[in-house]
Order: C-alpha cells, then structure tokens, then sequence
C-alpha cells in the first residue's frame, strides 16, 4: 500500500472489466482509484439495461468518458428498423412488458425485406425515453459519444450543445427522423474533433432529397461543417462533401475515411468528390474502402498525403506527385498489375516505411520485387490466401531478401482464410470487398477501433448494465459473464522457432516477425528470445494505428 496512487493507475488501466469490479471491491483506496476505469466506457442497447440500471447510473463517480446509446422509443408511424420490434418497456414495471401491436398486413408502408442486427427488438415507451435523454445530457464529462442502431433523437442537436466535452461523435445504422421536426441550429458551439456517419437510414428513402435543407439526413450532414472536426469518416448513405460549397469550404480535415458502395459496377466518381479532395491540403490520411475507380486528381491536391488505404485501382493515381510514407492495397492485387503500379509510382514510393497488401496466389517474386522498390520499410505486411513459401523459403528470406531492408522492424507474411462465396444476393450485400482480404475494416460498431474497445469489453459493459452488477449497489445480484478462454499453447515447435532465428544475423533489427494469423514472434532486443504470442491477425488493427 506505499506504491502512490500514480503507479496503481498505470497498473489498473491494462485491466479488464471483470477484474476491475474485483479490484473496487477490495478497499475505499482501491475504490476510489479504480471506479475513474470501471465506468470510463458505458454501453445502453436496450432499455432493459437502462430500467434496471437507472436508480445506480446517477450515482456513477467520476462520469463515464464514453457512451454508446442503441436505444429507440415507440413511435406511430411505421420506422422500417423498428419493424421486428416486440415489446415496449416501461419504467414502472420493468417485468410487465406491453407488447406492440403490429398489424403489417393493413401497413400501407412498404418496407424493405432485408433484415440486419440493428432491428431492436424491445422499444422504450415515453417515460423511459426522456429518462434516457435526460440521463445522456447528465454525462457532461462524456468525450466519445455513438448512437448505434436506433431511431435518432428529435432532438438531437440539442443534446449535443449540452454536452461541452464532446469530441468524438459517431452515428453508425441509425434512422433518422421525420421531415419538418427539426429546428435551425448553430454548430458554431460544438467543438467536435472527429465525426463518424455511416449506414443513415431515412424513414421515407424515396423522398430523401440532398437539396432539400429541411430534410432530416441533410440536417445530419450539417455537422461536418463544425470548424473543429480533423478525422471525418462517412459512407455512400450519406455523401458528406454533399454538404461543402465554395462559400462553405471543409475544416482543416487531417484524416478522412469513406466507404464506397460495393458492387464493382458502380464505376463513377460521386459528383463533388474530387473537388472536395482538392479542397484539402492538410490531409494526412485517406482511406478509401471497396471499390474505387481512378481518381482524376490535379498535381497540387493533398499536398500533405502522407498515408493511403485505397484498392490497387486509385493507388497509381493517388500516390503520384507525393511522398508517401504508409500504403496499404486494400483489395486482392493480381501479381501482373501490382508490379506494373510499382513501376509506375515508383519514384513517388521509395519514401514507404510501411506496407500492406493482399495477393491471392503466393509468389517468391512478391518479396524480391517489394525488397527492390521500398528500400526505406520499417513495416511490411503481405497476406496470401493460395498457396505459401515454403520451408526453405523462409529459411533463406532473411540472408536472401530481407537483409536488403535495414530499418525492418516488423514482419508479417501469412495465409488468411477468404470466407466462403455468398449464398445469396443479401449475403453479398452485407460483404465488403476489402475486409474480406483481411483488410482492417471499420468495424461492427465502430465503437472498437474508434474507442480502443474491445469486443469482450463491450459484452461484459452491456452484461453489467443489464443485471445492475454495480459495486455500490447494496442489493446487486452479480452474474459476472464469461471472458473468452486465452490461448493457452504456443502452436509453434523448437523447429519452427529455428526458421525465425536464421533470420537474427542478416536482419538485426527485427524485433516481430508472424507467419501463421493470430500468433506473431517477438523479442525484445537482438540478443533476446523469439517467443510466440497471440495476436490479431493484421499489425495495424485499425489501418496507420
């Protein structure tokens, strides 16, 4: 108990949920120290969680950083995402559900068959809801905010103006709400640092007019103008540069993420796109995701580009003119066209420190010809999904290749699984292209690569807030979830070990190196041990983190 309060904030920071309710439990110090981590992020996808939740939320000290709200109220008229719902839940009575009457044979509203996992199935009646606003405008500490999978609040920027730490904001597969319920608003206030819109659903998509200021989508578009906002991310739901004329030019953006539709037969460029890339020139990163044509850029666009997640079709066009420092080739690269791109920009990519790609069918060549054009990587990442180098391969590609790059610190070269073809239509829909060659995606709710949440976090979060499992609750029932069981054995023999260090005297500076996903080599320094340890299948996680 002499360690100060500093060093036992380092320590708590890298534990999980489950042992940080242990840890508050243990003393008033550890209690006091602990419960900043414990409820720093706090997840709310069904009012069930909330009504069971409620009289202990308020109580919550300090308030939570981050929240991820997937709640909906009942409403009269029919919402396309609100259709599988079942029940309303009411404060009062949280046992006694009311169910919802639906009556989808005289619904003169014709809805889209096409069912995803953000249809609620239990609806907040009107107390709960205004409950819940009530509590989210309470959180004025919360930096992070997501609505995930819900019908968007009336009110919604409203909200927004009362929460003054807000920075992060994020609407993933929401709906939003009906014409003409929306008010002029002044973002001027908000001072928003990333901004995240993807999946935006209209009650009404046939009458979703872009030109029309009234519309709801359109007044969501609105707070991309916030002048604060560096990191923007968006999909083709809801063209966000739509929004930017020359009266009204972008923020100062530094990153930018958009996902485009995925059939490849969409080979137009969306119109204001390019002008809009031109319109950036302290954009340091830019990811484009699926299929992407050529981009007709002028010579002085993106001056400070310095990072590109993009499929092998724009890679020519965007990196030419500037000095590329991290390039990822999103999409399979067919061995014939990436060495043509590599001949073609290669005096715009001897600058690469880090590089990632994806070939289908492995080729010994892949690495001599990587080794010849980016003398410069610190970072290289190849992933297969046919065929491998074999034993002697590996052996030799240190004294052979490798030893050609002498700042290489990082190694990853490995076979991937590509998922089995689509069985249906809908099937393929719901695929995007370029996670499907183990590209890092954005990610199920955004809310893990955007927050640094994991996915066993966001289950136990959901699970404390469901059962009341809170620390200072006297009557808490706990029913802690399981975590996923750790890998317990290294996959890997003394053998495999020895084809990693035949690599030590030509390659110094290694200090990772994976072969197979999942598991990946480490050692401190040069004079120290490769041992294997479990990993995520890229080296990026999220791309450039």
């Amino acid at each position: 108990m002499s360690l100060p309060n500093e060093l036992w904030l380092s320590i708590f920071e890298y534990l999980p949920s489950q042992s940080l309710r242990n840890v508050v439990l243990t003393s008033k110090r550890f209690h006091a120290i602990a419960i900043r981590f414990l409820y720093k992020h706090l997840i709310l996808t069904s009012p069930t969680s909330f009504v069971t939740a409620y009289s202990a939320l308020s109580s919550i000290q300090p308030l939570p950083h981050a929240l991820l709200l997937g709640i909906s109220p009942i409403v009269e008229r029919p919402v396309e995402q609100l259709k599988e719902a079942v029940a309303v839940v009411s404060l009062a009575e949280a046992d006694d559900w009311t169910p919802i009457p639906l009556n989808r044979q005289t619904n003169r509203y014709r809805f889209f068959q096409i069912k995803d996992a953000y249809q609620p199935r239990f609806l907040a009646d009107a107390t709960v809801y205004e409950n819940i606003l009530t509590q989210v405008t309470s959180f004025t500490s919360l930096r992070q905010l997501v609505f995930r999978g819900m019908l968007l609040p009336r009110d919604l920027h409203s909200i927004l103006r009362d929460l003054p730490n807000l920075r992060d904001l994020a609407v993933v597969h929401c709906t939003v709400h009906f014409t003409g319920v929306y008010i002029d608003v002044d973002h001027t206030s908000l001072r928003l640092q990333s901004l995240t819109l993807l999946d935006i659903r209209a009650v009404f998509p046939s009458n979703d007019d872009d030109t029309n200021p009234r519309n709801p989508r359109t007044r969501l578009r609105m707070l991309a103008q916030v002048p604060t906002i560096r990191t923007l991310t968006y999909d083709h739901t809801v063209w966000l540069h739509r929004v930017f004329t020359p009266s009204s030019p972008p923020p100062p953006l530094t990153a930018l993420d958009i996902k485009f539709p995925i059939h490849k037969d969409r080979s137009r460029v969306p119109p204001g796109f390019i002008s809009f890339l031109e319109t950036l020139p302290s954009l340091r990163t830019l990811i484009l995701r699926n299929h992407v044509p050529a981009l007709l850029l002028s010579p002085r666009a993106l001056p400070a580009l310095c990072a590109i997640s993009a499929p092998l079709s724009t890679i020519s066009s965007i990196c030419s003119g500037r000095s590329i420092i991290k390039l990822d080739i999103r999409d399979e690269a067919v061995l014939t066209s990436l060495y043509q791109v590599f001949v073609e920009a290669h005096s715009h990519l001897s600058r690469v420190q880090e590089l990632s790609l994806f070939i289908g069918d492995w080729d010994d060549e892949v690495v001599l010809a990587i080794v010849a054009r980016f003398p410069n990587l610190t970072k290289l990442q190849v992933r297969y999904a046919r065929g491998g180098p074999s034993e002697d391969t590996i052996l030799g590609m240190g004294s052979r290749t490798l030893y050609a790059l002498p700042h290489l610190v990082s190694a990853h070269i490995f076979r991937i699984p590509l998922p089995p073809p689509p069985q249906s239509v809908l099937e393929a829909r719901k695929r995007d292209d370029d996670t499907i060659y183990g590209a890092p995606g954005i990610g199920d709710t955004y809310f893990e690569s955007m927050h640094d949440i994991d996915t066993v976090t966001d289950t136990l979060m959901e699970g404390v807030l469901s059962l009341q499992q809170l620390p200072f609750s006297q009557d808490v029932s706990v029913d802690f979830m399981d975590e996923q069981e750790p890998r317990t054995s290294e996959p890997f023999d003394e053998y495999t070990r020895e084809l990693i260090i035949a690599w030590n005297r030509t390659c110094p500076g290694l200090r990772t190196v994976q072969l197979h996903p999942g598991w990946v080599w480490r050692r401190a320094d040069r004079i120290d041990h490769w041992v294997a340890r479990p990993c995520e299948s890229g080296i990026w996680g999220d791309v450039f983190g």
